[in-house]
């Protein structure tokens, strides 16, 4: 499973994306959304169905969450929420110019932006989009301790980072110069000045440059004060309203949903009458269905050298093989009394062979893939550095060398036994979960149990349904160690809520490792408040040599991704960032004759 850094796919070599530095203030923003489509459009028919192959069932409808934080879900959001921002395939974020009018920076000291938007805009039940739906999605992600969901409980947030900088929220209607009080969400003070207005000010307590990541996804907050929870309501799909070109009109749990044009939508209607995503359970059923027809478009999770050579076979269709924004890594859950202990997760390290789980899988074919050094940026985005060159060799002796330094002893069946604790005179076992499923990972699996065999340490491999592993196992901390993949947009802040500290739980939601550091909570929130990118960045290059350090994670390699299609269809562009292929889906549909 990928999940989504908020607000933040890597950048592979068939197609390195270099990402702009569109964080940096300027003091307006304004584009056409069909301008920045990264090339001229097809003419294409109108109506019709294209069937889209999801690999991973779905976990909940809020992908605000870190429940339901899932790539799968945002590939479905991107054409049903609210985006302010939109990013397009050369990850670059541009402005919605259909849900908004404009987006200017009117001042840095206090930083402040304000908003206007597009007075047209509306849900599908009728109801506008306005400043309170702004307000709401502020409060419910600001990581606050004073707001809490509907039922009293804490919001469940993937990320509160920007956020959680902001000071005020104020609004107004530009037709007759003010606004009318709107109706308190229960369970929230009501403080914004003024609701239901077209014009949005929003005043940071301290500066935010990649204050573009915020409000997308907008959940719909008169929705929430009819009784709708944050953190659950919207595991019914039938509770997620539409504020863009398409709403969901059916979803058959593990199966399939089904997105409509939205009726209500008040720009340029989608070409498409329907899309429809076919949720497989797994990657290996994504080439087989192009091939027969049962879906049009793929663009597996993980890419092997089994689907590349699948897809080769398949005639009159188009496949881009990319970079995207993506890594896979192996989490160590510091809850653990032996994964606690730093040169137990610094031995699994040394002795991990990454070179060769690269060899294995993605470089089977993509020979310039290499062993991953950074936790936040990739190779080929500007200011990348290796800062992991300590674990660029197994290093098999000084990995046992560092079980013995953390009391263990090798038994005589070649396996390291702790003196202590609940193995205690015990092969020093750990799990391994992944989503089940996925072939890319079960060889990498397959590859990592065997190099921890080779320094003493049984590895069990446990993997569970997407559902169960990312809706349950990992948030609540039970797993010992996981492989998955970070799917990031080009926000680099949306580390922040990944690695500082988990005893924050406001604002590091998605901290499941349990690791804690005062030095690098610093660094982030200093990148996380810095007034320009470049200074962003510096915090938190520094912040991840502090991670290499503590191992806190292990990152393996960065994403290849491929996208294939029938060549019926046109205007399908690969997208190498969190929001995914349909990014652009409303310009999707079947050449015109």
């Amino acid at each position: 499973m990928a999940r989504i850094r908020r607000p933040f796919r890597i950048g592979a070599a068939l197609l390195v994306i270099g990402l702009a530095a569109a964080a940096c203030g300027s003091s307006s923003t304004k584009s056409s959304s069909t301008s920045t489509t990264s090339g001229s459009t097809t003419a294409v028919k109108k109506g019709g169905n294209l069937t889209f192959a999801l690999d991973e069932n779905l976990v909940g409808f809020n992908v605000n969450t870190s429940a339901a934080n899932e790539y799968v879900l945002q590939e479905i959001l991107d054409q049903v929420w609210p985006q302010s921002f939109l990013i397009n395939a050369s990850a670059t974020p541009y402005l919605n110019t259909e849900l908004l009018q404009s987006a200017s920076e009117t001042s840095t000291s206090p930083q402040t932006i304000v908003y206007k938007l597009n007075p047209k805009a509306k849900w599908s039940d009728g109801q506008p989009i306005d400043a309170w739906d702004f307000w709401y999605n502020w409060q419910a992600q600001s990581g606050a301790s004073n707001v809490t969901d509907i039922d009293g409980k804490p919001f469940d947030d993937a990320s509160t980072t920007g956020y959680n900088q902001i000071k005020s929220i104020t609004a107004a209607d530009p037709a007759s110069g003010s606004c009318a009080p709107s109706t308190a969400i229960k369970g929230i003070p009501t403080t914004i000045a003024c609701g239901n207005g077209d014009t949005i000010t929003v005043t940071f307590s301290t500066p935010f440059a990649d204050w573009r990541s915020l409000f997308g996804d907008l959940v719909p907050a008169h929705e929430v004060a009819a009784g709708t929870s944050w953190n659950s309501g919207f595991n019914d799909p039938t509770k997620v309203l539409s504020g863009s070109w398409y709403e969901i009109s059916k979803y058959t749990e593990n199966q399939s949903l089904v997105l409509t044009r939205n009726p209500q939508y008040w720009g340029t209607p989608g070409n498409l009458d329907t899309i429809t995503f076919q949720i497989f359970n797994g990657d290996t059923q994504a080439a087989p269905a192009l091939q027969n027809g049962e879906v049009q478009l793929i663009s597996p999770l993980q890419t092997d050298l089994s689907i590349v050579q699948q897809v080769k076979q398949i005639p009159a269709i188009t496949t881009k093989i990319y970079g995207g924004l993506e890594f896979q890594h192996i989490d160590f859950n510091q809850s653990d009394p032996y994964l606690a202990l730093l040169p137990v997760r610094q031995a699994i390290a040394l002795g991990t062979d990454r070179k060769q789980i690269v060899q294995r899988t993605v470089g089977e074919f993509d020979p310039s893939i290499v062993p991953l050094g950074n936790h936040m940026l990739v190779p080929g985005q500007p200011g990348y550095q290796d800062n992991g060159t300590a674990y660029e060799s197994v290093d098999v002796t000084k990995a046992k060398s560092l079980l013995e330094s953390a009391g263990m002893t090798m038994a005589s069946d070649g396996y390291f036994q702790p003196k202590t604790g609940p193995q205690a005179g015990k092969d020093l076992t750990f799990t391994i979960k992944s989503t089940s499923g996925n072939s890319l990972r079960a060889n990498i699996e397959q590859l990592f149990q065997a190099d921890m065999k080779a320094i003493g340490i049984n590895i069990q491999i446990a993997n569970e349904p997407a559902a169960t592993l990312f809706g349950t196992d990992l948030p609540k901390g039970q797993y010992q160690l996981a492989l998955f993949a970070w799917v990031s947009t080009p926000f680099e802040s949306g580390n922040q809520s990944i690695y500082c500290s988990y005893t924050n739980a406001a604002n590091c939601g998605s901290n499941w490792v349990h690791y804690a550091n005062p030095a690098v909570d610093k660094l982030l929130a200093a990148g996380a408040t810095a007034a320009s990118p470049s200074a962003e960045q510096s915090d938190f290059q520094q912040a991840d040599v502090l991670l290499w350090k503590d191992m806190v994670t292990l990152p393996l390699f960065q994403g290849v991704e491929l996208t294939a299609w029938s060549n019926n269809y046109a205007n399908i562009v690969p997208n190498p960032s969190s929001v995914g292929i349909p990014w652009n889906a409303q310009l999707w549909g079947a050449k015109a004759s």
